[in-house]
């Protein structure tokens, strides 16, 4: 005799195990084919950004930074807490404009003998809230792409090792110590602010990744690299300006990253899965049957049991109150009506010359009041029976048909 298979009680760990494994790769795989991907394939936004790796980001000089020693740090906190904070901000073409109050915490800041770098094309006048507090204006000048142009200072050790920049811009600046210029205007300027001190410029893409694949743009990063040695303190990129903001909640900050995205995986699995389970045709479920029996199995067993126990009587007398309560409805009157009653009543049907009602009921009554029935006896009695209930059966069939007829 073979036992029931048990499933193991720990064999839904190792699936659960299993999902969250295959999740996870594929979550990475996809990230690592991303960046690779990104490489090549055409971007449909600019963001000048650390967080960026696409060639219009900053994830290139940031690592720069890293590898020459500068201490440097990511800003997503609001401007308010700037006065806590020693060192140089970054800015590099905000994707938000800075407000009213955002430009002056940071104008404040920098008045108390900290840095700012703000680079932005300056086309609207949003963008110009920062730079106007300073009586910097900003006007239309030729669009240059990828021109290289020498500094209009070479002296300072902030252009040492650099001989000249490429620079792509629209804008020209009115106001500041030109740096940088062409034929049409002030391309980077320096500005005094207090105690502190300001890089201007409206090229914002002097330093982004694509860059790092030119040779003749690598002064760009030396130049920056040279301004960010200045600093005293750390090197700040502002990402705030770019719609990051940092997140107290750990798991607000979890589902940001990858494990974020393991997560919201394992959540779309985890509703379809309930979504399926919860339809007509979900998933294929054993169902446990106690006692497998058919309908004419019971009816046989039943028999068996009754002829076994010699109960013929027995069986007359179900299968005749059976038969007595057909033949009232179709005679229309009470079963509850005496056997002369039902007799009477039959004989005014129709169906009265196809059988005898009378001596039937006296010979089922003298079958009751035997203490042994024959086989032979009690199929006679239920053979008239059922012969009497087919009639009425095949006389109603006749009677819809011609109804239906008329």
């Amino acid at each position: 005799m073979t036992q029931p298979k048990v499933e193991k009680p720990n064999r839904i760990w190792w699936q659960l195990f299993a999902l969250l494994f295959v999740s996870g790769l594929s979550v990475y795989s996809g990230i690592a084919f991303d960046e690779q991907k990104d490489k090549f394939w055409p971007e449909t936004e600019i963001l000048i950004s650390v967080f960026n790796k696409k060639p219009s980001g900053l994830s290139g000089m940031h690592e720069i930074l890293k590898k020459t020693g500068l201490k440097s740090g990511i800003w997503q906190l609001p401007y308010r807490n700037l006065s806590d904070t020693k060192g140089m901000l970054v800015i590099l073409q905000p994707t938000e404009s800075l407000s009213e109050l955002d430009a002056k915490q940071i104008l404040d800041w920098v008045e108390k003998g900290n840095d700012l770098v703000y680079f932005d094309h300056f086309s609207y006048k949003l963008t110009r809230r920062l730079i106007e507090k300073l009586s910097i204006d900003t006007r239309d000048g030729e669009t240059i792409v990828d021109k290289r142009l020498a500094l209009t200072q070479t002296a300072a050790p902030e252009f040492s090792h650099v001989p000249a920049l490429v620079v792509s811009a629209e804008r020209r600046l009115r106001g500041g110590s030109p740096l940088l210029s062409d034929s049409s205007g002030t391309l980077m300027a320096e500005v005094k602010h207090g105690k502190g001190r300001i890089l201007l410029g409206t090229v914002p893409s002097i330093c982004s990744n694509r860059r790092l694949a030119n040779p003749e743009s690598w002064p760009n990063f030396q130049f920056l690299a040279n301004w960010f040695s200045t600093a005293n303190g750390a090197v700040i990129f502002d990402e705030r300006c770019h719609g990051f903001s940092s997140a107290t909640n750990v798991f607000h900050y979890l589902l940001r990253g990858p494990t974020g995205l393991v997560f919201w995986q394992l959540m779309l699995i985890l509703l379809l899965a309930t979504l399926s389970s919860a339809q007509r045709f979900g998933a294929v479920r054993e169902v446990a049957v106690s006692r497998k029996i058919s309908n004419l199995e019971f009816i046989h067993g039943l028999s068996n049991a009754f002829r076994r126990a010699r109960a013929n009587t027995a069986i007359l007398e179900i299968l005749g109150q059976s038969f007595k309560n057909q033949l009232c409805k179709a005679l229309g009157i009470s079963p509850h009506e005496t056997n002369e009653n039902i007799v009477s009543a039959w004989q005014q049907s129709k169906q009265a010359p196809k059988a005898n009602m009378e001596e039937l009921i006296a010979e089922y009554e003298r079958a009751l009041s035997k203490n042994y029935l024959s086989d032979s006896d009690l199929r006679t009695l239920v053979g008239t029976c059922d012969k009497i209930t087919r009639t009425f059966a095949e006389s109603a069939d006749e009677k819809r048909e011609a109804e239906s007829n008329s």
